[in-house]
């Protein structure tokens, strides 16, 4: 999944640095259009969701579906994060994102395996709790 620089509009290129000044967040579209609104542009939904399809398509940006399956949250991802092999955490209060990598992933991995037979698919794969941050307000 490489990424390509593609078409880049100002529209574009002003979603792209929301995104990748919220990457430690989830983001859903109407964040994205409130932003932009704020920012002087007006654009519509379609052409937002349409752009983040191309984003995920492309590796750039990680779907996440809500908990209860209402919305959809966007994260950037720097092509380094490899989010495509690890889980990752959310907190439900802040929407801070957590990478959870490292030996704990290929011990869970292979446990899963081993005991139920399955093969975990990182990608978009999210556990939801409360963060450190949230757990101390």
């Amino acid at each position: 999944m490489g990424r390509q620089e593609g078409y880049r509009t100002k529209n574009r290129q002003q979603i792209l640095e929301f995104l990748k000044i919220k990457k430690n967040c989830s983001v859903s579209v109407s964040e994205i259009k409130e932003n932009m609104k704020e920012n002087g542009c007006d654009v519509n939904l379609s052409t937002i969701y349409r752009y983040m399809d191309k984003l995920v398509e492309e590796g750039s940006v990680m779907k996440y579906i809500s908990k209860k399956g209402e919305k959809a949250g966007f994260q950037y991802v720097e092509p380094e994060d490899n989010c495509h092999c690890h889980l990752h955490l959310q907190c439900v209060k802040c929407g801070q994102i957590i990478h959870l990598s490292g030996c704990f992933m290929d011990k869970i991995q292979i446990y899963v395996e081993k005991d139920y037979g399955f093969t975990i698919q990182c990608d978009s794969s999210i556990l939801y709790g409360i963060c450190q941050n949230c757990k101390g307000k």
